[in-house]
């Protein structure tokens, strides 16, 4: 239905204020479901105070996950509690956030003026660290997108200060009209939006409630739901066997690093926008809706110029994850490099490294190249962080990829799981695994994107994958690798 103008301008006009937009007072609590079990909680709240002599709005976001991962069990929470100035525009004024479980027990607060962020970082036992930060573009208008988008029933747009990645994430929000949302027998009306976060390729879908802005559900994708739970029920938690819960099964083992190789799947359900341009993967869209996905590895050798490298310039910037710039960073990649300066023979020294001195573990995660370095510990994802960390401190762009990886099961066939390795420009891009010990990743590595794996989500149980062909086909006595 098509909304005449004149009452659309009249809306908007009328349209509320952040602070103003119908929310429940005391907040909400949230049950976080992967595929139909129980995986997390989550509860928010904005509202009102007085700090020094002055009115302030405060907004909270607490989220906690817990599941099991090759057999631990790891639980991860982050609560946030931000201050904005109560006036229009009204900017960020602090951000208290705790991080607790897997990725590492720490304390974070920031205070923010025009000239940016002054931040402490405390880690559980450890040595407080003070650093500072570019301004932040969150402001007030920006703490809660999502219902003011379904009050002005338009598309709105913020940014949003993270305490995890330490930099604002811009968030897309586009009303998409009146809905009606239906459960245990009963229907509320609904405004219905779409959010999409620093550039993803994947929206989420939320409902609000036109009778009095609760969120009725949000999903992403067909694998996570949250639903309004009260604050009894939403902290009761399950344990949610990501392996076993995520796994792709595929009907043919597979041969593991052999290089060259070319692996050919048929993909049902990989939307068009988790497929990365990349020189080692092509796509052919078959008529069925489904995808041929052709992945080579090639050799790799030396001849992609002299480290330090200096383009592409955004793959060699620290950031407070990866943290090039860290001295004790800097100085081991000198030491393992040495006098190398071809930058795929460096990479490789460093990838080697990696894969030597860190304990395959499970429920020790860590959000920092510093903190990967110090436990020396960790899973895909502390293996990839670290040489992306030691890679750019050397001199050479590398950026972590995500994807589906093979790993041989106890049903012969094995199957593929989500997985996280780098990429390292020699010339051309050149994928490399530190956790399997592969200076080029094997075929067996389907890419689904770079940086973040918040897409990565929707696509749980979501994928079903076809071997069409192995080039050359594998021979009997071929190994296949560990899990990751």
């Amino acid at each position: 239905m098509t909304v005449p103008f004149a009452l659309l301008t009249l809306a908007l006009a009328a349209a509320p204020d952040p602070v103003d937009l119908k929310r429940p007072a005391a907040g909400e609590w949230m049950g976080i479901y992967l595929l139909g079990h129980k995986a997390g909680y989550e509860f928010s709240q904005v509202k009102e105070e007085q700090e020094g002599g002055r009115k302030v709005v405060v907004g909270v976001e607490d989220t906690t996950i817990r599941a099991s991962q090759g057999g631990a069990v790891v639980t991860r929470r982050v609560r946030e509690v931000k201050t904005y100035a109560a006036r229009p525009h009204g900017p960020l004024l602090s951000m208290e956030a705790l991080h607790e479980g897997d990725g590492g027990d720490m304390a974070i607060s920031i205070r923010f003026d025009s000239k940016g962020g002054h931040a402490t970082r405390t880690p559980a036992n450890g040595t407080p660290e003070q650093f500072e930060l570019p301004p932040s573009r969150d402001t007030l208008d920006d703490i809660d997108l999502v219902r003011l988008s379904a009050a002005r029933h338009r598309k709105v747009e913020g940014y949003l200060f993270d305490s995890t990645t330490m930099k604002d994430k811009h968030d897309v929000v586009e009303d998409l009209g009146p809905d009606e949302l239906k459960s245990g027998g009963a229907s509320a009306k609904a405004e219905r939006v779409s959010i999409v976060e620093d550039d993803g390729k994947i929206a989420a879908q939320s409902w609000v409630s036109l009778a009095d802005g609760r969120i009725l559900q949000t999903r992403f994708g067909g694998a996570l739901l949250a639903v309004p739970e009260s604050e009894e029920v939403a902290r009761k938690l399950g344990t949610v066997d990501l392996f076993a819960l995520t796994r792709v099964a595929i009907d043919r083992r597979l041969p593991v690093g052999v290089v060259p190789e070319t692996i050919t799947y048929r993909i049902t359900g990989l939307p068009t926008s988790l497929r990365p341009e990349s020189n080692r993967q092509t796509y052919h869209p078959l008529p069925d809706g489904s995808v041929e996905v052709t992945v080579r590895a090639e050799p790799a050798g030396p001849g992609g110029g002299t480290i330090p490298l200096t383009e592409p310039a955004e793959d060699l910037v620290s950031t407070p994850a990866i943290e090039s710039d860290n001295a004790e960073i800097r100085k081991l990649a000198k030491q393992i490099v040495g006098n190398e300066r071809d930058p795929y023979r460096a990479a490789t020294r460093l990838s080697q490294w990696v894969f030597e001195h860190l304990k395959k573990a499970y429920g020790v995660s860590s959000d920092r190249a510093t903190d990967v370095l110090r436990r020396r510990e960790g899973d895909c994802t502390e293996h990839s962080l670290l040489l992306v960390s030691l890679a750019r401190a050397a001199g050479i762009p590398a950026r972590t990829v995500y994807g589906l990886v093979y790993v041989p099961g106890a049903d012969a066939k094995g199957a593929l799981l989500w997985h996280e390795w780098a990429e390292i420009d020699a010339g051309r891009w050149i994928a490399i695994d530190p956790t399997f010990d592969q200076n080029v990743a094997d075929a067996t590595h389907l890419q689904l994107g770079r940086g973040d794996q918040t897409d990565a989500v929707a696509l749980m149980g979501q994928l079903q994958i076809h071997v069409e062909s192995i080039d050359p086909p594998p021979r009997p006595t071929e190994e296949t690798h560990a899990n990751d």
